[in-house]
């Protein structure tokens, strides 16, 4: 379900979807490369998620970007979960969240040409509900990082070809599972760059 409102340089949305998963290693893939950790075998498994997005845009290009945003939250409920090193658990009350924002200059230093940066998690555990069995393995908050950041610039070469170069950073993508397989303050960091160029007919 979806409900969203526009107005002339905004617009703002928001979503609900419910899923649910029967029958054997069902819910098992999503929690696995979703959460890293937390990968397991689940007999059943429903998800109850919520979202919100929006942007605005100002009326003039300038040093004011136009700024877009969003935030979701998750609730996961199974009463047969399990998950390696730590056994069976019941997944009732764990929670996840997710976020992003990002700025974008039109017009940036040339006419035409554009900027861009932008932040934010995929979607991480905030809460492990009343499980008291994953808390005493991952303390009582999941501290679960996993931030990616992105900057960008267009050139519009001509009116059917442009050439964007990003570059994109992601730190600790595997959040908590890493910190506990390699130990206190390991983590992978990816660092990434890229050049896109687009032709329109």
């Amino acid at each position: 379900m979806q409900l969203a409102y526009t107005g002339s340089r905004w617009a703002i949305s928001g979503a609900y979807t419910y899923s649910q998963n029967l029958g054997p290693n069902m819910g098992s893939f999503f929690a696995i490369n979703r959460y890293g950790f937390l990968g397991g075998v689940g007999t059943s498994l429903t998800t109850n998620a919520y979202s919100i997005n929006g942007y605005w845009q100002p009326s003039t290009s300038g040093w004011i970007p136009s700024i877009s945003a969003g935030w979701g939250i998750n609730s996961y409920n199974s009463n047969d979960f399990s998950s390696p090193g730590v056994g069976s658990i019941n997944a009732n009350g764990l929670i996840s969240q997710s976020w992003f924002t990002c700025l974008n200059w039109k017009d940036a230093f040339i006419k035409g040409n554009e900027l861009g940066v932008a932040v934010g998690q995929a979607p991480f555990i905030t809460s492990f509900g009343g499980n008291n069995g994953v808390k005493n393995t991952f303390g009582d908050t999941p501290r679960d990082q996993n931030f990616i950041s992105e900057l960008w610039y267009k050139f519009q070469v001509t009116d059917n070809i442009s050439v964007t170069p990003a570059v994109f950073y992601i730190a600790n993508p595997l959040g908590k599972r890493q910190q506990v397989e390699g130990g206190p303050g390991v983590g992978l960091n990816n660092f990434g760059a890229l050049v896109k160029t687009t032709f329109k007919f």
